[in-house]
């Protein structure tokens, strides 16, 4: 008998979003007379990968209509020089209440300049993008306005 080699195939894992959390249009553009403006929606994606990513939809406006949209990602996580972590943490408040505004305020009103991060700041990765892309459109950018419970897809 002769030595067998078993070959294996591996595939490569498929991400998916297993929980997300949609807080709406959290901010913007005061009202003035320059005609350009900005609304900017947040949302935030656990996906399968262990990785939470927060997604911030961004509308352009000139004149009230919007002319442009852009999509920024970011690990909702951050070590500053002194050690301490910010982080966004899934929590319970209801949709439409103080505590789901203040929910979404501890996170980003904790946010530090980069001159307070330490210099390990990572970014998601093409795949993690496109994963959570892919599932905002399909999923919340028609009803992007309602803000939503923690859903599990």
């Amino acid at each position: 008998m002769g030595n067998s080699v078993s070959l294996f195939s591996f595939k490569k894992m498929s991400l998916k979003v297993v929980r997300y959390k949609n807080y709406g249009c959290m901010i913007e553009s005061g009202e003035s007379k320059d005609p350009y403006d900005n609304r900017f929606f947040w949302s935030f994606f656990e996906l399968s990968n262990g990785e939470i990513i927060d997604l911030n939809f961004t509308e352009n406006l000139t004149n009230g209509k919007v002319t442009s949209i852009d999509y920024f990602f970011g690990y909702p996580k951050a070590e500053l020089k002194t050690g301490e972590i910010i982080e966004y943490k899934f929590g319970n408040a209801k949709p439409n209440t103080r505590e789901f505004s203040n929910e979404f305020f501890d996170w980003f009103d904790n946010l530090s300049p980069i001159k307070y991060l330490k210099d390990n700041r990572e970014w998601p990765t093409k795949e993690e993008e496109k994963c959570v892309k892919e599932f905002f459109d399909k999923n919340i950018l028609k009803s992007r306005e309602l803000q939503t419970n923690i859903i599990n897809p």
